[in-house]
């Protein structure tokens, strides 16, 4: 078969990641088609089964992302030929006829926690990918042939709000195979009940606020023997909030190493207040180390965490209950169980599902199509 793979828009972490994570499945296992990556910048190597295709024109702005998207796209894949186009981006060319698979992992769209505010500078851009982005990822998943997911939560969420048949919405649990090796190291560290941390970057539904005013609470009621790592570079970034951090009770660390990450997860407590997901990895990554976490009460985390005992939930905006919890641990009231770590491995590569999906084997409606077998 001879696959497009439309991930122009891919230029930040998470994106790269999973452009990444496909691109490396694919380079060992998908050998037998054929690979086109359209990409806005030159992120990967092309290879004998692989072109890579800069479209950085496209890529520029949102005007020449929406253009190629919505009008000038389906003439230049036409030009392929392709007998598939899979888009990493949420959404699919419009008004290209052939087959078309979207991978959809923006949740703001389908989500009910929050109504983001156009007249809000801090949430305009977070509206935009709500209702303007959203349509349009709606629209996508509406006319594309399937969409692949992570979550269930997401399934269901998608399902609820276009309506369209449940065996067009599939979800794949992506891997997280960057990080398996660091877990699979057998020295344990010393739990250290008054450490917490949330690894997470400076975007608003993160909720660093939460995790600031129970800090706050905890000094009023004269806690001040306690730690809390934010992998930020600064509070002013996530809020507006002036905390009094004498006693060094939150530190900003910045970005940290895998070799750092784990031994958090091993000695800290995770907490983990976002109230928007569709994965949330720190979950997955806390719960293969054995952590002691303490979660927003979200779909995703009740999902993921699904029948993990160390595990304290809390409402996402509630910062009396969190910081209630973080007494317990400390006071000792609240206990990390020993548990044997989790490795998350599945027994094939999510990327396996995936591709099954592509070339129809999966169990999508077009099961028994084929490729047409002609070269790059």
């Amino acid at each position: 078969m001879r696959i497009i793979v439309n991930n122009i828009a891919a230029s930040q972490t998470g994106a790269l990641t999973i452009l990444k994570s496909f691109y490396d499945y694919v380079d060992r296992h998908g050998r037998e088609h054929e690979w086109i990556f359209l990409l806005g910048a030159p992120y990967l190597e092309e290879k004998e089964h692989i072109k890579v295709v800069v479209l950085d024109k496209v890529k520029k702005n949102w005007l020449n992302r929406l253009t190629f998207d919505l009008w000038n796209g389906k003439n230049y894949i036409k030009t392929w030929n392709p007998d598939l186009v899979f888009s990493l981006q949420n959404t699919i060319i419009f008004g290209y006829n052939g087959r078309q698979i979207v991978y959809v992992h923006q949740p703001l769209g389908f989500q009910k926690v929050k109504n983001f505010s156009f007249f809000k500078k801090k949430e305009r851009e977070y509206a935009v990918y709500q209702y303007l982005i959203g349509a349009l990822i709606n629209a996508s998943i509406k006319r594309a042939d399937k969409t692949i997911v992570q979550t269930k939560w997401m399934r269901d969420a998608i399902l609820e709000k276009t309506g369209i048949e449940p065996k067009k919405v599939v979800n794949i649990l992506p891997d997280i195979e960057d990080i398996k090796k660091y877990f699979k190291k057998e020295e344990e560290e010393t739990f250290d009940c008054h450490k917490f941390f949330f690894p997470s970057g400076d975007i608003l539904y993160k909720n660093h606020e939460t995790v600031i005013k129970a800090c706050q609470i905890l000094n009023k009621k004269g806690y001040n023997d306690f730690q809390v790592l934010f992998t930020l570079k600064d509070l002013t970034s996530v809020t507006d909030i002036s905390y009094d951090n004498r006693h060094g009770n939150i530190v900003c660390v910045g970005k940290l190493m895998p070799e750092e990450l784990f031994s958090y997860y091993r000695k800290a407590t995770l907490i983990f207040p976002s109230y928007i997901e569709t994965l949330g990895l720190p979950l997955i990554e806390g719960k293969m180390a054995g952590s002691m976490i303490l979660a927003s009460h979200c779909p995703f985390c009740l999902e993921i965490l699904e029948g993990y005992e160390n595990v304290k939930y809390f409402e996402p905006f509630d910062e009396e209950r969190l910081a209630a919890y973080m007494e317990d641990i400390m006071a000792g009231r609240l206990k990390r169980k020993k548990s044997k770590a989790e490795d998350g491995c599945k027994e094939k590569s999510s990327w396996f599902y995936v591709v099954k999906e592509l070339t129809g084997e999966g169990t999508g409606r077009n099961g028994k199509e084929k490729g047409n077998g002609k070269s790059i």
